[in-house]
Formats: structure tokens, sequence, C-alpha cells
């Protein structure tokens, strides 16, 4: 008896613990609803406007920068949209029969079934899901993309759907739904539903048909007539639950439900129409690829909406998408990119080959002219794009990011800095010191000129050493570069070796900032966004802010022509007849990755080359990024009027004969001097020390002073220019 009534006794304790969850459930549940219905009650206008534009159902269309469709997004779903007239009262009738008896009663939510389905919930303590859904909600979730099993995300769509009742009507919605509802393999809406499966129009569909269409709804695929599986008992099972349904609600008669059955029991017609079936998605340029993911984060953030959400709104709600690919370049690097010479079979697997990424970008606008992130031709919709999302070593071509512009913008060196180009090992931290070596020999004292020309390393973790790597990630950081980490907080910094590395796409962008006078602005793919109204609803904002002064982008500007104008230079094959280019190589260790990174007065342009898994390049000895970045801009820049890099207005450059041993002001007796520019403050002012005629002596305060100055009376411009130039 004892042990009866302890059972007795724990069934009741279990028994008063259920109803406790249960009494916890409904409190969190009711807060869940409160508390979700404060938060998108505010948004609820924006998500009417969003659902009213996508209700069209439309492509939208990627316009490039002369106009031209360039793109149709939202193609790749087999669709095609019926009015709600031309589809019959049979078809809308079997659909609200099976799915939402209730629907043209109900403000968005049926009341019944949801509370039904909260009950279901709560009495197996949260293990089953909600169900219930009305046709106005699953529209939401249609439109939404939304399909987690989440409590939060069930009562939002109770939210939009009583939102969404509040600008259509029940018509109109119904039209949308049935438009845009799954039907089948990758077919969208009743009237493509039709003819797939009964290569009929919707208007021309049976009683029987029209309620296997709508019985379907709830898994497509499962009563596939076409698979391999027979599934015409289930598919018999399923259509006459919905024709009893319709004549339980009254939408069919007697007679009309009985000739039904009869033509059922005899068999659907089930007839396979061709609709052109897109098994794929649509494969575009990598530009837009590009574009499609930064526009599709960009209205996910200004509409406060899932990126989902967001991609569904770009593929069905017919905007009109102005780009900034320039489609004469954009096919000028794909051109390049799709000859043989530049795929290279790997040597530990020949299916695998290398792979190329090159970016071009307006550096007055920060819009992205062109841009390819792969060899050969593209056959994937929406892949890797490499020229976006690679993060590769840099190389030696980081160098005017990481220590350039921030070394000349602090003021710890100017271009005619000396520095020893030696052997030398730095002290790292560790018992064995840092001990880079140089890739050409090592040319002993030199400028930073003669430095940038040849590509020395000793001289740039020198400097390095003196601006510290943190003051030099701070300014990375601030020309786009957001792919560092503390881990590169160290010397290797200023030869480009990386923890993570950087995407030819940033790296396109800092480079743009120095081209740009030193404002630097977040590249872009698209400048505008228009509904299908042609209203304006989001324009790209350009992000500027001033890294450089204008003064430190020209010193660099002219630095960085000595790669390709010097003797000594690692890019001369990259001069462009009657315009003035800057260009860095960059070459990593084992030459795992190759660089030319560069501009002109036009366009900042970045390649980079190499493996997707790190394997020694073998090219002919020569650059393949080089040969590539030259081809593509050469060809761009043939129709260009010809430009120099000129000296910005109203600033504090001064320009001195330099003696090229020492650095510093040349005299009479200097075998080597050249003219070169300073800013204001930073110009040597004491004579060359090492070439000293004993029977003179340039010691005058005056004389010192008049040198030093930039006298724009007596000194042209472009005669300058070219002098520093044609060092």
């Amino acid at each position: 008896m004892n042990r009866i009534k302890n059972t007795n006794k724990n069934d009741s304790n279990k028994k008063q613990f259920n109803i406790k969850k249960v009494k916890i459930i409904l409190i969190i549940f009711f807060l869940l609803i409160l508390l979700l219905a404060i938060k998108t009650g505010i948004s609820i206008s924006r998500w009417q406007n969003l659902a009213q534009d996508m209700i069209s159902n439309s492509p939208s269309k990627v316009l490039d920068t002369k106009g031209n469709i360039i793109a149709e997004l939202g193609t790749n779903k087999n669709t095609k949209n019926i009015s709600l007239s031309e589809i019959p009262n049979n078809l809308k009738n079997a659909y609200i029969s099976i799915e939402d008896q209730r629907f043209y009663k109900h403000s968005g939510v049926d009341f019944p079934r949801t509370a039904a389905a909260i009950f279901s919930y709560i009495r197996n303590l949260g293990s089953s899901s909600f169900g219930g859904s009305s046709i106005t909600q699953q529209l939401v979730k249609n439109l939404t993309g939304d399909n987690s099993s989440k409590v939060t995300r069930k009562i939002t769509e109770w939210i939009r759907a009583f939102a969404l009742e509040g600008v259509l009507s029940k018509d109109e919605i119904l039209e949308a739904y049935l438009n845009i509802i799954y039907v089948g393999p990758n077919i969208y809406g009743v009237e493509l539903g039709s003819n797939y499966y009964f290569d009929k129009s919707a208007k021309d569909l049976s009683l029987e048909e029209c309620a296997f269409l709508a019985g379907i709804n709830n898994s497509p695929n499962s009563y596939n007539p076409f698979g391999e599986k027979d599934n015409t008992e289930k598919i018999n099972t399923r259509t006459k639950a919905v024709l009893d349904k319709m004549r339980e609600l009254n939408y069919i008669t007697e007679p009309e439900y009985n000739e039904a059955i009869s033509n059922l029991n005899k068999g659907l017609k089930f007839k396979n129409g061709k609709i052109n079936a897109k098994d794929k998605d649509a494969i575009y340029s990598y530009h837009t690829d590009a574009l499609i993911n930064e526009v599709t984060e960009e209205i996910s953030k200004s509409k406060k909406i899932s990126t989902d959400f967001a991609l569904n709104y770009i593929n069905m709600a017919g905007l009109t998408i102005y780009s900034t690919q320039d489609s004469d370049i954009q096919s000028e690097i794909e051109k390049e990119l799709s000859k043989d010479k530049y795929s290279l079979k790997s040597q530990n697997d020949p299916k695998i080959t290398s792979q190329a990424a090159m970016v071009i970008i307006d550096h007055k606008t920060g819009y992205v002219v062109g841009c390819v992130g792969g060899i050969g031709k593209k056959d994937t919709s929406r892949g890797f794009n490499r020229a976006t999302q690679a993060l590769r070593q840099t190389g030696s071509a980081g160098k005017p990011i990481s220590v350039l512009a921030p070394a000349l913008e602090e003021k710890i060196i100017t271009a005619a800095s000396i520095y020893v180009d030696e052997p030398t090992t730095f002290d790292n931290g560790t018992e064995e010191g840092y001990s880079p070596t140089d890739y050409n020999d090592y040319r002993g004292s030199i400028t930073v000129r003669q430095a940038v020309e040849s590509s020395q390393n000793i001289p740039f973790v020198k400097i390095m050493e003196q601006l510290t790597p943190k003051t030099s990630i701070e300014y990375m950081k601030k020309m786009g570069i957001t792919s560092l980490t503390k881990t590169d907080e160290n010397l290797n910094l200023a030869l480009g070796g990386l923890d993570k590395g950087i995407t030819p796409l940033e790296l396109a962008s800092a480079y743009a900032c120095i081209a740009n006078d030193g404002i630097y602005i977040k590249p872009t793919f698209y400048i505008k966004i228009e509904n299908s109204l042609g209203n304006e609803i989001i324009h790209s904002k350009a992000k500027e802010k001033r890294v450089l002064s204008k003064e430190v982008s020209y010193i660099i500007k002219s630095l960085l022509t000595e790669p390709v104008n010097g003797k000594k230079g690692t890019a001369n094959y990259c001069k462009i007849s009657g315009i003035d280019v800057g260009a860095k190589t960059g070459t990593t260790n084992e030459e795992y990755d190759r660089w030319l990174c560069g501009f002109t007065p036009y366009y900042t342009a970045v390649t980079w080359f190499g493996f997707d898994l790190n394997e020694t390049i073998k090219f002919n000895r020569k650059n393949p990024s080089g040969q590539i970045w030259s081809s593509v801009m050469k060809t761009i820049h043939s129709k260009l009027e010809n430009a120099s890099f000129e000296i910005p207005e109203n600033s504090s450059l001064e320009n001195a004969e330099i003696c090229l041993s020492t650095g510093m002001l040349a005299n009479n007796n200097c075998p080597n001097t050249y003219t070169e520019f300073f800013i204001k403050g930073t110009t040597p002012t004491a004579y060359c020390n090492e070439h000293i005629d004993n029977n003179s002596k340039n010691t005058s305060t005056s004389e010192n002073e008049n040198t030093n100055s930039y006298d724009e009376t007596t000194s042209s411009t472009s005669n300058d220019i070219d002098n520093v130039f044609e060092q």
C-alpha cells in the first residue's frame, strides 16, 4: 500500500511540475508577443512598402555605366505571373479550402487555428511546431524567406500578416500568393505548375486537377508524378481530401464532387509540359556577383531586414540597379584573363590551375569599374570571387601603404632619406632575431626613392622600426584594410608578411587613397537603386575621409613612378605613352603570390596571380600579374588624353637639388644630383659634406634658405615633375 501511495504522490508532483512549466511557457510566450509587437510595430510601414514592391514578382535589372542591361536578377526561378481574373474559381477555392478556409473572414491570422496550434505547442512543452499558418502568413514567409522554427519568427510573421492586410486587398494577397508559391522542381506559381504537370494554362484546369495542385502545397516534391517512385496512391488520397473539403465548405456541388471523384479514379492525365526549366542560377560577371553581395547587405542594413529577405526583395521587386561597371573595361579584363598562357597546371595536381584577380577603381569616385575574380570562363553563379574575397600575402606590394604613406605623414622620412641597405638582424623579441634579405643585390647607402625603385627590403624594415607596426596598422585601417590582426603587429609587416592577408579589392582601395590625393573612398559596385515606379530608394553614399595630406600623396605618386621609369625599376613594362604611371610589384616567399599594384591619373588597378593553395609560380621568370596589368591598362588608356600627376594646388611642397649619395643639399662638387620634393619643414638644411671643394665652402645661411625654398615664380611645375620622373 505504501508503494502505491508514493507512486500516486510522485505522479501528482510530476503533474504540478508540468503545469508550472506550461505557465512559465505561457508567460514567456506572451511577453515575447508584447516585446516583438512593440519592436515590429515601429517598422510596419517599412515592411508594408517592401511587400507592396515584391508582390509584382518581377526580376530586377542591373545597368552598366552606359545604361545597358547587363543582368536580370531573379530570373533563375521558373515563374510566370497570372492575374487573379484568369485563375479559375475552382483553383482559388481549392487552395482556400485546404490551406485557409476562413481566409476571407480573418485579418491576416486565423485565430481559431492559431489558438489550436499554440495549445498544441504548450501541451507538448515546446516540442511541436506551431502550424496553423494562414494564406497571408504563408505569403509573408515566401516574401521574407524566413523558414526558421523560432517562436520569435512566428510572432513577427503574425504582426506582418496583420500589416500586409492593411495595405493589400484579399484578392491582391491571394493573387500574389498563387504566383509566388513553390509548386515543383524550381517551379513557382500556379501558372507554371499547371504547365509542368498538365501542359496547359491554369485557366484550363479541371476541378480534380485544381484539387491536385492545391493538395501538393504541403510538400510538392513528395507528390511529383514524374519521379522514379510511383506516387499514384498518395496523389489520389491527397486530391480526394481537397475535394472533400471543397464539398464540405460548399465550394462545389454534390454532382461536381462525384464527377471529379470519378475522373480521379480513372487516373489524372499528367503530361509533362516544357517550361525551359532553369536548373542553375544565372551566371553573371564577377562584378555583378560583388554588386549583389553589396546591395544585399546595404538593403538588409538600411531596411533592417535579414539578408535572405533582402535577396528575395532584389529578386522579386522589379528594381533597377545602377552598377558602376564600365562594360568596356570589364570585357577587357575578362578577355585578358581568359588567355591560356595564364592557366598554369599545378605541380601537385594537374587538375588544379593557377588563378588571378584584377580590380580597377575610378579613384575619384570610389566606383569599381571592373572586377574579375578568376582565370578562364566563369561557369559558377556567385562562387568564390578572388577579387573581393581572397586574402593573400602582399609581399612588397604592401610597402607603399604600410611604410611609405604613414612614415611620410608622420615626417619620419623624406623621399631623400638615406638608409644603408645591407644584411641586418632586427630585434623582434626572439633570441634569433629577424633577418630579412633583399630580393636583389644589397645596394649600400641609398635614398628612399632608390629603395622604392628596385624594391629593396632592408631600408623598409628599418623605417618600420622607427615608425612602429602599431602606427602602420592604424594608417592601413584608415585606408580600408579590414583584415589585419594583433599578430600583424611586427616588423614583417613592412614586407607584406601578414597573418591573414589582404584582398585585391582592399589593396586597390588603399592605393586609390594615394591616387586620390590622400582621400579614402570606400569602393562601391553600385550607384543607386530605383523601385519599379522609378523612385530612388537607395543611393550609394561614398564614405570619404582624408587619411594622408595631399602633399604626402603627391610624393608617394612620384616615388612610385621609379619602378616604372627608373633604370633599376621592377615594373618598366607598365609604361603608358603620354600618361604618368605609378606602380609597385610584390612577390611573396617561394613566389607563391605575384602582384602588380598601381595607378594613373585616371584609374587605380590591382592584379594578383597565384594558386589558391600556395605553390611556387613558374612563369618564364616574368611577373604574370604585371603582364595582365600592363595589357589591360594600356588598352583602356589608349583612347584617353595624355595626363600627368599634378602638384596639388596651394600645397606646401618645396623642391631642392639633392646629392644622391648623402641625401643632403647638393653643392657644386656633387657628381650625382637630382631634384626632390619635400613637405615644407622637412627639406634638408645642410649641404653635402662628402663632396666638399677645399677652396670654397657653402656656409651662407641666406644661400641655404634660398636654395631650400620652392619659388613658383622661377620654377615651372611641369618641368619639376619631369625632372623627378626622369630619374
